[in-house]
């Protein structure tokens, strides 16, 4: 019987750190940049579009109403990956709703990206860099 209950408690124990590993990082922020050519995010439900593809930036100073999290994290307050929002439709997000605004761009191809960082300053800056890309 001991043989089974060490098992038993690794395999909790195991099952415990796995999980916690998955909440620690979903709660990672993600990293947002806009280098010469692309907007670049990492971390969880990473993403890259060439500037060249972009549409149209929106700054929006709330979000939407998000009606359904078809794949993604979707803490309180973080939502990250795959969603359907009011207005838009199918939507990714990379968005932390503590910190507004909001930047929503929107692809050659029809998708809807919306991003934001703990930093307002910092957002703003990168849709000032996003807006002065895509009129050029």
């Amino acid at each position: 019987m001991i043989g089974g209950n060490i098992g038993f408690t690794a395999g909790t124990l195991l099952l415990v750190a796995g999980l916690v590993l998955i909440i620690v990082s979903s709660l990672r922020p993600n990293r947002i940049q806009v280098t010469s050519d692309s907007l670049v995010i990492t971390g969880s439900y990473k993403y890259s579009v060439k500037l060249g593809e972009i549409r149209s930036v929106e700054r929006l100073d709330s979000l939407p109403k998000i009606k359904l999290r078809t794949n993604g994290i979707g803490w309180p307050n973080i939502k990250i990956g795959h969603f359907r929002v009011e207005g838009i439709g199918k939507c990714r997000l990379y968005v932390n709703q503590k910190f507004p605004p909001y930047v929503h761009i929107v692809t050659s191809a029809g998708e809807h990206i919306i991003f934001n960082t703990k930093d307002p300053e910092n957002t703003e800056s990168i849709f000032r860099s996003l807006s002065a890309a895509v009129s050029d």
